[in-house]
């Protein structure tokens, strides 16, 4: 993530709270705002798929982070690690 969005993960979300993501992520550039939570990140693993499968996992962990939209950007990762490749896509803030 910091080489595409400047942003790196500084902890794990709370489970069970409904939010539907898995880490919070700061500002690298900035260390004063380092701890900030300034977006979202779900990730999600296919052992082998298709390029159809992998954007399908996408599109649920899209809507899996729907519930908090409104508290930060969010990003979806998804790994097929049997080529291995991996699909980023960004939910913006609603």
């Amino acid at each position: 993530m910091p080489y595409l969005t400047n942003l790196t993960i500084i902890e794990r979300s709370v489970k069970g709270k409904g939010f539907g993501f898995d880490f919070w992520l700061g500002s690298i550039e900035d260390s004063d705002t380092l701890f900030q939570r300034k977006a979202r990140l779900e990730v999600s693993g296919i052992r082998k798929g298709s390029e159809a499968m992998i954007q399908s996992r996408a599109n649920m962990k899209l809507q899996q982070i729907t519930p908090s939209d409104s508290v930060a950007p969010g990003y979806v990762a998804v790994v097929e690690f049997g080529t291995p490749r991996v699909r980023i896509v960004e939910k913006c803030r609603m």
